[in-house]
Order: structure tokens, then C-alpha cells, then sequence
């Protein structure tokens, strides 16, 4: 090739031979002071389909090859072969051996791609997500159609959350992000990292109906990872039921401490399964005693999840209920948020349900114990699985009732457990008439 500085440029050649493709050499300059040559290749309009392409090289062999990519990429597909830049071309020759070896197109990549890191309802950050869902909380809690404790409850929980991952976009949450967080709670009861599960879950569902996701991080949640953070569905224990002796005594610490209006509230746990929240909001109104058949009515405004239902009064608790001096308002006032609680406890204290660290009196309560023991003794002493779910107000085929209840009693035992009745010394305020 020709080089003398005749002028910019110092020679022209074709390469490769009969392409079409012209490398001229060009004398590099600034300010009138040569700086060497550099090495034009020149892409005819003809070879494109669309414009001239020129590209610059500061090394012959480097312009050279770039030539022979181009002849030959044209020439294998035409026009389509310079739609894509170098950097783009060397990318994709990078990724599509990857792709082959795990029997994907590359379009097929590209579309998941798409799909999945620019999801159709946008990019939105955890936080914001969370913040959508208590939003939406809130306004069912301002109609009436969620209670205040449920509310905040869930909205602590994703607000907690939320502010984890104030930044990062939903999509990009995975199960691992979900797993390390709980961990890092340090939650010692199971219970309470399940009800943080339920609730992100609320939380990623509604992100997949939003379509700010498309993949719902929980799915991949194993059922040994949840046994690992939650323990198994009875917290690898069974429920803790109350003895005989000890439901009396309960009862007839209630009896004795009428300062504390719990005789009510203890009888309607034992004898009829109602959840501690469920009497909370019980008024005397809904306790049909003077029905042909008593029963509690837990209407939608006091049930769990709204399944409303008639729970039949035993004998035996009517006979404790009669005792109760005033049976008007409420079944067990709660004035304010712990007042309930903090009765309960001083009924457990007075009852012997605790023991001394120190100077502190710390309770033995198992949680639900009232509950549990209803449902224990009732499924023994009637084994009418479907009647004992009824009344405690689980589904139909809810296979909690037999991982709590199954062969922790016997029917003796229920039998004797409905026959629990006060002293004939109590006295009654109204007769007891059956």
C-alpha cells in the first residue's frame, strides 16, 4: 500500500478481494503535526442496505479482520448483520453458548427477560407495595369490615418489611431475601413467624394480581423450609389441656374472685371452645341461656374470619354461667387494651398458675389452654369429628382438629370433663332450672 503524505490519504485497497470493502490508509493529524496513520474501513451503501459505514483502526491487521467479520456477517445474513453493533455482536456470541447449554433460544431468553425484569405493572419497590396493601387494609377496616386489632397487626408486619427493602424492586425479592429476614427477627415462637409469613404472602399475591411481579417469591418457599422456620403444624408439641382438677380449680378461683368477672368468660372457654377474642366481644345478649336448646350466637361481628355459627351450652356450663351476679353488657369487660389480660393473669396468680423468679411471679399458662381442652375432651367424648370442628368454628375438613385433638383423651375423660359442675354450697344467684 502506499503511504507518502500526498495528502489524507495515503492509499486505497480492497479487501477482502472482490467484496466491495475498501481499507483506506489516512494520516492521523492535529494542529498540522502528524501523529501516524490509523485505517478507514469503508462499508459501501451496496453491502449495508441502509447507509455508508465507516470505522477507523489504529492497526492494519486490526482493520483488516474487522473487514472479513463484516464480508463475511453480510454476506451469511445479509442486511440483518448490521443492525447490531460490535459490542453487541461480541455479547451475544458470548451469552449463546450458555443459552444452548440450557436449550434456550435466544429470543426465548429475551422474552423471559422482558417479562420478568420489566414487569407489565411496573417497577415498584417493596415498601411501595406494602404501603398499597395496608392502604387497602385500611379502607376495609374503615368500613367496618376489618377489626382494629387485625389491621394493625398486618400492617406492623409488612411495614416492618417494607422498610427492609425500602429500594429494591419487588420483582427482585426472592425466597432467600424472605428466609434471612425472618431469621433475623430472632422470633422464638413459631406461631408468630407463621403469621409473618401469612401476611407477606397477602403481599406478594396481591403484587402478582398487580402485575408487578411475575414470579411469587413464596412458591419456592420448600416445605422443609418452612418446617425449619416454623416448626411442624403442632410446633413439634402437642396442646396443652387442662386436668380435671385443675379446670375445676380455675372455675372455682373465677367463683371466688368476683372482682375479676372471669367465672364467664373461664366457663364459656372450657365448655364451649370460644376463642379469648371471640369473648372479648361477646355481649350477654348473644348467650341464649333461656333457650329450649342454649346456645352462644357468635355472629360476624365477634367470629374469626366471619364464619359465623350457634355453639350449644353444655349442662354442666350453664350451671357455672347461673352463677354469674351481673348478666347484662358484656361477658368479660375489657375496658382498655391489657385490661382483659392483666384480670386473667391476676385469676392465674390467685389460682396457683405460676411460680417465683426472684421477686417475679411468672405465669405457666399455655396458651389456648381453655380452647384446647374443650376440643380435646368434646372430640373424645363424642367422636363426631365434624360436630367438634363445627363448634370451634374450623372448616369442615380442617386437619388442625386432628393434629391437636386426636387420642389426647379418652371418652371417660370427656365424659368427666362435661360433668364438671360447681359445689352445691356455690350460691346461685338465679335457680338453676332443668
Amino acid at each position: 500500500m502506499k503511504k507518502n503524505v500526498s495528502g489524507s490519504s495515503l492509499g486505497i485497497r480492497e479487501y477482502p478481494k472482490n467484496s466491495g470493502i475498501k481499507i483506506r490508509v489516512v494520516q492521523n493529524t492535529s494542529k498540522g503535526t502528524a501523529f501516524g496513520f490509523s485505517y478507514m474501513v469503508d462499508v459501501p451503501v451496496k453491502i449495508t442496505g441502509t447507509i455508508r459505514q465507516r470505522k477507523k483502526f489504529t492497526s492494519e491487521l486490526d482493520a483488516e479482520l474487522h473487514a472479513v467479520t463484516v464480508y463475511q456477517g453480510s454476506r451469511n445474513q445479509g442486511a440483518d448483520f448490521f443492525a447490531l453493533s460490535d459490542n453487541q455482536r461480541r455479547e451475544a456470541v458470548a451469552v449463546l453458548p450458555r443459552l444452548e447449554a440450557a436449550g434456550l433460544s435466544l429470543t426465548e431468553a429475551v422474552n423471559f427477560a422482558i417479562e420478568h425484569l420489566r414487569p407489565a405493572g411496573g417497577r415498584k419497590s417493596m415498601a411501595e407495595v406494602a404501603e398499597e396493601v395496608v392502604e387497602s387494609k385500611k379502607m376495609r377496616y374503615e368500613r367496618g369490615d376489618l377489626r382494629e386489632r387485625s389491621y394493625r397487626d398486618f400492617r406492623h408486619r409488612v411495614d416492618r418489611f417494607g422498610a427492609s427493602f425500602t429500594e429494591l424492586p419487588v420483582y427482585e425479592i426472592t425466597v432467600d431475601h424472605v428466609k434471612d429476614w425472618l431469621v433475623g427477627l430472632g422470633h422464638k415462637s413459631p406461631r408468630t413467624t407463621r403469621n409473618d409469613l401469612s401476611a407477606l404472602a397477602e403481599v406478594f399475591k396481591y403484587a402478582k394480581q398487580k402485575r408487578y411481579l411475575t414470579i411469587d417469591p413464596l412458591d419456592h418457599l420448600s416445605d422443609v423450609d418452612r418446617k425449619s422456620l416454623c416448626g411442624g403444624s403442632n410446633d413439634g408439641r402437642e396442646p396443652s389441656i387442662l386436668t380435671m382438677i385443675e379446670a375445676e380449680k380455675l372455675l372455682t378461683t373465677a367463683l371466688a374472685s368476683p372482682e375479676l368477672e372471669l367465672l364467664a368468660a373461664v366457663t364459656l372457654g372450657l365448655f364451649c371452645g370460644l376463642r379469648t377474642e371471640e369473648i372479648k366481644r361477646l355481649s350477654w345478649k348473644d348467650v341464649h341461656m333461656d333457650a329450649d336448646q342454649p346456645v352462644v350466637t357468635i355472629g360476624a361481628a365477634i367470629a374469626k374470619k366471619r364464619r359465623i355459627r350457634h355453639v350449644d351450652i353444655p349442662e354442666n356450663a350453664l350451671r357455672w354461667l347461673s352463677l354469674v351476679p351481673d348478666r347484662t353488657g358484656q361477658v368479660a369487660p375489657n375496658e382498655h387494651t391489657n385490661d382483659y389480660q392483666k384480670r386473667f393473669r391476676q385469676l392465674l396468680k390467685a389460682a396457683g398458675w405460676g411460680h417465683m423468679e426472684g421477686r417475679k411471679w411468672v405465669s405457666d399458662w399455655k396458651t389456648n389452654a381453655l380452647r384446647h381442652s374443650f376440643g380435646s375432651y368434646h372430640y373424645a367424648m363424642t367422636s363426631a369429628p365434624l360436630e367438634t370442628s363445627r363448634l370451634l368454628g374450623h372448616t369442615a375438613n380442617d386437619q388442625v382438629l386432628f393434629d391437636h385433638y386426636r387420642a389426647l383423651s379418652t371418652k371417660a375423660d370427656g365424659l368427666a370433663f362435661f360433668a364438671i359442675t360447681p359445689a352445691t354450697t356455690a350460691t346461685k344467684v338465679v335457680a338453676f332450672a332443668k
